[in-house]
């Protein structure tokens, strides 16, 4: 399933193009705050028999939209269901890597989901390798080959166990956008399951809307609007999250800190983002969740 939000003609169909041979079914939701352009009936791939378009007609927030597709996989009997966003590029094979490796694996039902490493675009195309949870803060590691146990992983590429699903539940809707797909992978560790990074495959995906350079190193920058959701449910969690532990909490509040500052800075027009990330800030110390 591919979730969209107002996307480029050229990007989603390049994204599709690159999966839509590898799976059974592809669910495209559309998030648009509007019904989106790639509606056009010269749009070559809506008449394709493995894709049911979905429009919301507006912005529901990235975890109902991805819930939907979810619910209509789980309804089409998968067994295991891929989410995407509009910006990520697979390589050939891919789903059928990833679920050779799934299903040979010695933990095979207690995998929750296999995650691919990527390269960021916005990033000099770099890999971006995986994320544990070690002592008192998130350390990345950048294995070559191989799988490896992680806390955490985007959504982009992610492959997830529909039988893991019913135990972990769906994506959590009230956090609209933002820390949805790594909340969703700390519940399954909390619940016993295990997320694995797979450094043999590797897809192309974007994150952030434009970077900003500091000291030779990149930061994905996204808009005020995003900043705020990214501090406002970081927050949120780290106050109020059941599933993490209290060295992961004290990480996120002061990573919470430090994002404020950084978005702040980073971020053009400056005033317009501090505004944001304070009031984000607020709200993720008051709990109130939903949309903005």
């Amino acid at each position: 399933m591919l979730v969209c939000y107002n996307p480029s003609y050229e990007i989603i169909f390049k994204t599709l193009e690159s999966i839509i041979a590898q799976v059974e079914k592809m669910y495209v939701i559309d998030n648009s705050d509007d019904e989106s352009k790639i509606l056009r009936k010269d749009f070559p791939l809506w008449d394709h028999e493995k894709i049911e378009f979905i429009s919301l007609g507006k912005n529901t927030g990235i975890a109902f939209a991805q819930n939907i597709g979810i619910k209509k996989s789980i309804q089409n009997k998968a067994d295991y269901i891929l989410l995407s966003d509009q910006d990520t590029i697979y390589p050939k094979n891919y789903v059928k890597e990833i679920l050779k490796i799934l299903k040979n694996h010695e933990n095979k039902e207690k995998i929750a989901a296999i995650a691919p490493d990527f390269l960021e675009m916005n990033r000099g195309g770099k890999r971006q390798g995986f994320v544990r949870f070690e002592g008192i803060s998130l350390k990345k590691i950048f294995p070559i080959t191989g799988c490896h146990t992680i806390t955490q992983a985007i959504a982009s590429g992610k492959i997830i166990s529909a039988n893991a699903l019913e135990k972990i539940g769906f994506m959590e809707e009230k956090l609209f956008i933002d820390w949805v797909d790594l909340e969703w992978c700390w519940r399954a560790l909390a619940k016993g399951f295990f997320i694995i990074g797979c450094a043999d495959v590797v897809i192309q995906h974007t994150l952030g809307d434009t970077v900003s350079s500091v000291f030779n190193k990149n930061y994905p920058i996204r808009s005020p609007l995003r900043h705020y959701y990214i501090i406002r449910n970081a927050v949120h969690l780290s106050l109020r999250s059941k599933y993490i532990t209290l060295r992961m909490r004290i990480h996120l509040f002061v990573k919470s800190i430090r994002n404020t500052i950084g978005f702040t800075v980073l971020g053009k027009p400056h005033l317009k983002h501090f505004r944001f990330v304070i009031l984000g800030f607020y709200h993720g110390l008051k709990g109130r969740l939903g949309k903005y």
